[in-house]
């Protein structure tokens, strides 16, 4: 899974007031944890993630804003698989 730190940075921007705090609240991390994933780029875990799906769904938001998934890699003894 991917973050797009960009639309995750607006998101703060707009609905949190540019709090690290209140986003941390809502998403059910530490605050610590989301200002190194947004600043100081760690990667965030599966807690982080989980914590913005559930948020995004609680607030009628698209998760996949803000998260992306790897597309699939199918490949079988040199054919692609569909």
């Amino acid at each position: 899974m991917g973050l797009n730190k960009s639309a995750l940075q607006n998101l703060m921007d707009e609905r949190f007031n540019k709090s690290y705090t209140k986003l941390s609240k809502a998403i059910g991390v530490d605050v610590a944890h989301v200002y190194r994933v947004l600043v100081k780029n760690n990667t965030p875990g599966i807690k982080f993630f989980n914590g913005i799906m559930k948020w995004c769904t609680d607030n009628q938001l698209d998760y996949r804003e803000f998260i992306y998934l790897p597309k699939p890699f199918n490949i079988v003894n040199g054919k692609t698989k569909l």
